[in-house]
């Protein structure tokens, strides 16, 4: 008896793993069709679950809609992508694991993924390392890039569909800080992210790792003093209520990261897959596109009315007051990725 229910036990488990592809969020195929003349059978059928933590107005959502709306077009309706944006499933960081269990199916990770599925790999983790988003990109399509997304795939379980660009991550604060100098005392709210919490650090700011959905009443209530976003996400969070200096340091040029759970992308037919992976590319385009347009437009808004200050600042100062955290970081990391690192820099 004990055999018998150990074996049961078994079955149930591996049909519960198979589900996560089935009803619900997965991939299902449709039951074959009344056989024609031809034999022919009926087209899979797929539904999947795509997650963001992102505001639903930021860039890389409307780019996710656009997806979802392009890949129900391009299959006939076939592919069905239910979109939850503004943290309604997950975080950033709990999306990890709910792709890798399949409990989501599509997500993409911004700059957390050089710190989890990237880590000791992926050099655009480090703040003030990369000077231009074309330079990230590069990066990506290399041998090294590669072997990120190949590492991401074997720790996380996710095949990677591609990247959208971001606007350079800016620094506001309740103060104005013109000069990397004034960055001391400044308590300065980050994601968990180490490299980011040394590189500040070593800069003179004080880190303080907040959540991001607790990040403007932190602000407000002075736990903390400034924080570092792009500016939609600035703009869709109004970050510009609490903290009304903008330094535009444009510390850190980054990509999100969009990936499929791997067990949902090996289950689609390949014509299925190439409709999918069309659709996002095509999504992507248009978001990229955008990008300079609508960065344009949330920054005007967001100092229309005269009451936000907007600074520039000498970027190669900050740079270079950030270069011991760099090194710091660049130290812990794989040697083909210190190596990447030294000829970027021209060391």
């Amino acid at each position: 008896m004990k055999k018998a229910l150990a074996l049961l036990l078994s079955l149930l488990l591996v049909i519960g793993l198979m589900a996560g592809c089935t009803s619900g969020g997965g991939t299902e195929p449709a039951e074959p069709a009344d056989s024609g003349e031809d034999g022919g059978e009926e087209a899979k059928t797929y539904e999947f679950v795509m997650a963001s933590f992102d505001n639903a107005s930021t860039v890389a959502c409307q780019l996710g809609t656009k997806f979802a709306e392009l890949a129900a077009e391009k299959s006939d309706g076939r592919i069905k992508i239910n979109f939850h944006t503004d943290s309604t499933l997950a975080s950033e960081t709990e999306q990890y694991d709910l792709i890798k269990s399949n409990e989501i199916q599509i997500c993409y990770f911004a700059d957390s993924f050089g710190s989890q599925l990237g880590s000791t790999y992926d050099p655009a983790v480090i703040p003030y390392l990369f000077t231009d988003i074309a330079d990230v990109e590069k990066m990506y399509e290399s041998d090294l890039g590669k072997t990120i997304m190949q590492v991401a795939l074997e720790k996380g379980n996710v095949h990677f569909l591609g990247t959208n660009r971001r606007s350079p991550r800016l620094l506001t604060c309740n103060k104005e800080i013109s000069d990397p100098s004034m960055l001391k005392g400044v308590k300065l709210r980050v994601p968990e992210i180490q490299p980011w919490v040394t590189v500040w650090n070593s800069m003179g700011a004080s880190c303080t790792v907040v959540a991001w959905a607790e990040t403007y009443s932190a602000l407000q209530t002075g736990v903390v003093d400034g924080q570092e976003n792009p500016i939609d996400n600035i703009y869709a969070n109004k970050i510009y209520e609490v903290n009304k200096f903008i330094m535009n340091t444009e510390h850190m040029n980054t990509l999100n990261k969009w990936f499929i759970n791997n067990d949902c992308w090996e289950a689609m037919d390949p014509a299925d897959q190439a409709i999918l992976q069309e659709a996002f590319d095509e999504a992507a385009a248009w978001a990229n596109g955008a990008l300079a347009e609508l960065t344009e437009q949330y920054k005007s808004e967001i100092l229309a009315d005269g009451s936000v200050k907007w600074v520039e600042v000498d970027k190669l100062a900050f740079q270079q007051a950030g270069a011991a955290g760099i090194e710091e970081v660049k130290a812990g990391m794989q040697p083909e990725t210190q190596a990447y690192i030294d000829s970027y820099m021209g060391n």
